[in-house]
């Protein structure tokens, strides 16, 4: 039996462009668009006029940050960059345990069903729980029905044992991986910061990523005390000595680049780097903008652990290039967002974020209804000042349902939320400690 959304208004997002019609699902994939056959017995779902938009994808994320949210002020208010790290998330991602870590997948992922985001692409910190922890993150994000780009935070922060058991982990998810065929989940080797990563550390993941040919997914120059690290304690740039491990290439996923020199773009722009541009979470930190109109490869949009609601980080991203005067347009924006679909897509062997015979039948039913007219040229004005999570009505992943008229339909979200306050009633008592 197939699934035909009728009288639906297709929004692609790469390329972009609208048109009428129906789409029809089946065996997970869509099957056909505009003009579809409809067979007895296929279920029929009447968009009534809105909008359809492919699943959207979270290009940069920190799952482990979900039950974050009100948790206690740190004794102190930090005064950069590094105290932010070590008076807020270092404490949580220290007090995090194997229950924790699942269930803030599990809540992570579905409110960013809930916002249209069907694939996360996560960058795990548990050091307290390391071995076996993205199995717990893939168990979180499997229950809600999402599917995940998976790595392990390598880092040197917490001594040799720490740093061997974060390889491990990455080693295993990636053997674990290798042999997949569904699409669901994929990996990525993972490493914090070159500021908290020695040199054998990025051999190490650099000979995983090579190995597995996935790619390393690291944080790059959030902010200035990367480089002033890298050239203090190794005295050479941040690029330099990543670029001398054999990061600087293709495949790899830098996130922020809030502050690479002119000259370091243009290196990272010749590798084919993909960027990650998380644009309220440097607001948040207060780190700088990155020089988003100026870098040339892949830019993908990413939230950093705030939330799943990627509506909200292409607003955000358009409203901050025009205060920041990055000179980019709304359309490219979008191109972040198709960027983070095409990334995700590599690392899991099927075809999201277009809605095209043979695509991963990953689909957002919204109940927006365009007030002025819609087409391609246009698009990008309506999905940043107008479309938003609160239009999401049914969402699909692979083609199951996720979410129908509002509600999760793989588990009881009351429960998962009652579940969820008692246990990060837990971490929280434990952060206390830290």
């Amino acid at each position: 039996m197939a699934i035909v959304l009728r009288n639906a208004l297709l929004a692609d997002l790469d390329p972009i462009g609208v048109a009428r019609g129906d789409l029809r699902i089946e065996s997970g994939r869509i099957s056909g668009r505009v003009n579809v056959t409809v067979n007895a017995g296929d279920e029929i779902v009447d968009c009534a006029g809105a909008v359809v938009l492919p699943g959207l994808v979270n290009g940069h994320t920190h799952l482990y940050s979900a039950l974050a949210v009100g948790m206690p002020a740190p004794a102190r208010m930090p005064r950069n960059f590094l105290e932010i790290l070590q008076l807020v998330w270092w404490r949580l991602d220290r007090a995090l345990d194997g229950q924790a870590n699942e269930v803030s997948a599990r809540i992570g992922s579905l409110d960013a069903l809930h916002c249209g985001t069907t694939t996360l692409i996560d960058h795990h910190a548990s050091p307290n729980s390391i071995a076996g922890s993205l199995d717990r993150i893939e168990a979180g994000l499997a229950s809600a029905g999402a599917r995940g780009v998976l790595c392990y935070e390598t880092t040197d922060r917490h001594g040799r044992a720490g740093r061997d058991a974060g390889i491990a982990e990455n080693d295993r998810y990636l053997r674990k991986c290798a042999g997949r065929t569904d699409g669901r989940f994929a990996a990525l080797a993972g490493g914090h910061a070159s500021f908290t990563l020695d040199d054998d550390a990025l051999d190490e993941l650099a000979r995983l990523a090579e190995r597995f040919d996935s790619g390393v997914h690291i944080h790059v120059a959030e902010d200035p005390c990367d480089e002033e690290a890298c050239r203090r304690v190794h005295g050479m740039g941040l690029i330099d000595r990543l670029e001398r491990h054999g990061l600087v290439k293709g495949g790899s996923v830098f996130a922020h680049g809030t502050h690479l020199s002119v000259e370091a773009i243009a290196r990272v722009n010749g590798a084919g780097v993909t960027m990650a541009h998380n644009p309220r979470s440097n607001m948040n930190n207060a780190v700088g903008y990155a020089p988003i109109g100026r870098f040339r490869g892949p830019v993908m949009l990413g939230s950093d652990g705030i939330g799943g609601d990627m509506f909200s980080e292409a607003r955000h991203a358009w409203f901050k290039s025009r205060d920041g005067g990055a000179g980019i347009s709304p359309a490219d924006v979008i191109a972040m967002l198709a960027a983070s679909a095409r990334r995700a897509s590599a690392s899991l062997g099927v075809t999201l974020g277009k809605l095209i015979p043979g695509a991963a039948a990953d689909v957002v039913i919204t109940d927006y209804v365009p007030f002025t007219p819609l087409a391609g040229d246009n698009l990008p004005g309506h999905f940043i000042f107008a479309l938003g999570a609160r239009d999401v009505r049914h969402v699909m992943v692979g083609g199951q349902w996720a979410i129908r008229e509002r509600v999760c339909v793989l588990c009881d979200e009351l429960a998962v939320r009652a579940k969820a306050v008692e246990v990060a009633r837990g971490l929280w008592e434990r952060m206390a400690e830290r």
